[in-house]
C-alpha cells in the first residue's frame, strides 16, 4: 500500500468515527430563566419545560441558582414540583461553596438523588420560593438540568 492510499483510509475512518459520535443523542437537557430585575415574587411560579432526550432512561436533576450580594438570606427554600412529585428544598447558600462569577454567586443543588423515569417527550417543572418575604431581590437566574443516569450512577 502506498502512502496516498493510507491517508485516504485514515481519513475515511476518522470521518466514520466523527459521524458516529455526532449522531448519538444528547444525554441531558437544561433550561435557565432570567428573573425580571433580579427579583423573585412568591406568587410568580416559574415553569420550565425540558425536552427528554431518551424516554426510556432514568434521569437525575439539579437546580441552578445565581444570586447577587443583594440577596439577604444564607439559605433559599424552594418548592419543586414535577409530574408525580412535589418537594420543598432548603438550600444553604454558603459563599465558600459557590462558583464566583464576577458580581454573581452560582450554586448547583441536587433535586433528585435517586433518579426518576422520564417516559414522556417533555418534562414540566414548577418552581416557587417558600421564603418569609413575598419578594426576594438578588435572585437573577433559576435553572434546571436533567441528565441521563449511566449504569450504576446516581
Amino acid at each position: 500500500m502506498n502512502l496516498p492510499d493510507h491517508k485516504s483510509i485514515a481519513g475515511l475512518l476518522c470521518g466514520l468515527i466523527l459521524m458516529t459520535a455526532s449522531c448519538s443523542p444528547p444525554d441531558s437537557s437544561q433550561m435557565q430563566l432570567n428573573l425580571t430585575d433580579g427579583v423573585w415574587n412568591k406568587y410568580n411560579i416559574l415553569e420550565l419545560t425540558l425536552p427528554v432526550p431518551d424516554t426510556s432512561a432514568r434521569y437525575n436533576a439539579w437546580l441552578d441558582i445565581r444570586v447577587t450580594a443583594q440577596y439577604g438570606y444564607s439559605y433559599l427554600s424552594v418548592i419543586v414540583a414535577r409530574p408525580g412529585r412535589r418537594d420543598t428544598l432548603w438550600l444553604p447558600l454558603n459563599p465558600d461553596r459557590a462558583i464566583h462569577s464576577g458580581h454573581f454567586l452560582d450554586y448547583r443543588f441536587s433535586v433528585d438523588t435517586l433518579g426518576f423515569p422520564a417516559n414522556q417527550s417533555f418534562y414540566q417543572w414548577r418552581l416557587a420560593h417558600n421564603m418569609p418575604e413575598q419578594t426576594l431581590p438578588g435572585i437573577v437566574t433559576i435553572g434546571l438540568l436533567m441528565k441521563k443516569q449511566r449504569n450504576g450512577q446516581k
